[in-house]
């Protein structure tokens, strides 16, 4: 599977390539945001590319004009909407619904999402590790039976994919409190053992730098800019070029 993922900072090398040569882009099977980028950025991939589109939100504001929004008249009106409103605000880009705490099926895998960021401010999309956790534990146990109905059916088993904003603690993280990643995904991969970690939020200092460690058999990826991604049964290959995703498999 050929993956374009995205996190962060917006590319003028990729707007430019996606507008003047999106036949070079064909072989894209999947667009995966890590969060921080804007609506319109990611809708004029995922138009350009003519490809799916899955997500998670980052801790700025760039996120917050992605979700359902409702402004009303007068304080009835207020109070109707606060009775309506569901216990999750759902947020949506190009026909895609936020990851996060959520388990999409997409052809031999299975994508997880975990948004937001250590708390450091209190602002939105920030969470503590024991909230995190929580999160992280509920989707493990939902993995964990959709993967034994699928055993119990003798049905083959899906690989596992993980979209986050924040790194994995230790791995790609930094020692402020904002870019501590959560320890809570190290035992999430310990349990799982994902085939793939893609994450955001700690920027590199050069769109063509890879940043990709393998913790136990999970490659861990920071998707800071952009990055294609060529899944295969013997490796995993990341790269900045886009000829990676003519090779065969």
């Amino acid at each position: 599977m050929k993956i374009l993922v995205v996190s962060d900072v917006p590319s003028r090398s990729l707007e430019a390539l996606v507008s003047r040569h999106p036949e070079s882009l064909k072989n894209i099977d999947l667009i995966i945001s890590c969060g921080d980028l804007d609506r319109e950025y990611l809708e004029f991939l995922a138009e350009g590319l003519h490809t799916h589109l899955f997500f998670v939100r980052g801790n700025h504001s760039a996120d917050d004009d992605t979700c359902d929004t409702f402004e009303p008249a007068d304080t009835e009106q207020l109070w109707d909407h606060i009775k309506a409103l569901p216990k999750k605000i759902i947020c949506h880009i190009a026909g895609s619904e936020d990851l996060h705490g959520r388990i999409e099926v997409f052809r031999n895998y299975l994508i997880v999402g975990f948004g937001g960021c250590r708390w450091y401010n209190g602002k939105s999309n920030q969470f503590t590790e024991r909230e995190m956790a929580r999160v992280v534990r509920q989707t493990a146990r939902r993995i964990k039976w959709y993967l034994l109905r699928r055993k119990l059916l003798l049905k083959k088993t899906k690989k596992i994919i993980v979209v986050t904003h924040a790194p994995v603690f230790h791995v790609h993280d930094q020692p402020d409190l904002c870019h501590t990643g959560f320890k809570c995904f190290t035992e999430f991969i310990r349990k799982v053992k994902p085939l793939l970690w893609m994450h955001g939020h700690v920027h590199l200092q050069n769109e063509c730098d890879n940043q990709v460690t393998l913790v136990e058999d999970t490659t861990v990826i920071n998707a800071s800019g952009y990055k294609f991604i060529s899944i295969a049964p013997e490796k995993i290959e990341v790269s900045y070029r886009s000829d990676i995703l003519d090779k065969q498999h």
